[in-house]
């Protein structure tokens, strides 16, 4: 009896050294637990691209890009998608979002990437007319039907984020090279002010191009590109680049466009990467649950995901 109560004495001394010296090694490893649970790419079917995430009560819907050009050098998009899942782990075609409701007009093949937030009891969808602009569809349910909410553009840019921060303030932010932010308002149709550049201290490596999400945790925004961050105490920023939240998967080009989401209390990053872009523009979503350390900085965690995607 007293060899098996120091056996154990030993045991509980040596995994309360482990947390103690390496707390991170911890997180990384209740994230493994939760990514193993997780399938990638997201769907089966190829061309899923520019995912954003609406949480909805116990339902996780995920808005994206639908490319069909195989083996054409551009980017050919005739709609967007909208997948529901109530578990992360599998996903179903729940809605499909056509130009043929919107200005840009049937046929048209440059649904580049958007945004969607609930408000009001009503979803809308932020959509970029390829570079041209960023219009706005309303609907009921998540699922749609979508239609036209202003019949116009909202904004000259595209790749539109939409956050709502924790004042219940809406803001848009878009563009390449340099982003732009303004606050919507409470209609969720028009500016509420004339829109501000976003600042960004580049001590590290971050993309000059679009492909933008905001989200906030602990008091902190963080604004992204593909797998690149930069973070502000201020929305309106400066911004001070991080780093990455990873690398290889896509997450570590200019063109890993995605989201970070919380969803039952874990975080997320979801984001897209081309199958092979000398060949055309066809692209998968890849998932991963993201911890932050004690500074605030981001890790995905990419352990289970499949080496061949790397």
């Amino acid at each position: 009896m007293e060899n098996r109560r120091r056996f154990l004495k030993t045991i509980g001394l040596s995994l309360a050294g482990s947390v103690l010296v390496n707390q991170n090694t911890l997180f990384a490893a209740n994230a493994s637990n939760i990514k193993k649970r997780l399938k990638n790419p997201l769907i089966d079917e190829s061309g899923m691209s520019d995912p954003h995430m609406l949480v909805d009560g116990n339902a996780c819907y995920v808005f994206t890009g639908h490319d069909i050009g195989f083996g054409v050098s551009d980017w050919v998009m005739p709609d967007w998608r909208i997948y529901k899942s109530t578990d992360l782990l599998s996903w179903k075609h729940v809605g499909t979002i056509k130009p043929d409701d919107n200005y840009m007009g049937k046929g048209h093949t440059s649904c580049w990437a958007g945004d969607i937030v609930k408000r009001n009891n009503k979803y809308y969808w932020y959509f970029s007319n390829r570079k041209e602009n960023v219009g706005v569809m309303v609907a009921s349910k998540p699922e749609g039907p979508y239609k036209d909410a202003i019949g116009k553009a909202l904004v000259p840019s595209f790749d539109p984020t939409i956050f709502v921060d924790d004042d219940n303030t809406p803001y848009i932010i878009y563009g390449e090279h340099t982003y732009h932010i303004a606050r919507l308002k409470d209609n969720m149709i028009e500016l509420d002010e004339t829109p501000k550049d976003i600042s960004i201290v580049r001590t590290t490596f971050f993309p000059e191009t679009d492909k933008n999400s905001l989200h906030k945790h602990n008091g902190i925004y963080y604004l992204s590109c593909s797998g690149y961050y930069a973070t502000s105490k201020n929305i309106y920023g400066p911004y001070e680049t991080q780093g990455l939240v990873g690398k290889g998967f896509g997450i570590d080009t200019g063109y890993g466009h995605g989201d970070f989401f919380q969803f039952k209390k874990q975080w997320y990053h979801v984001w897209c990467k081309y199958k092979d872009r000398s060949k055309d523009r066809i692209r998968d979503c890849f998932i991963a649950p993201v911890n932050y350390d004690k500074k605030g900085l981001m890790i995905d965690d990419l352990s289970q995901i499949d080496e061949k995607y790397k």
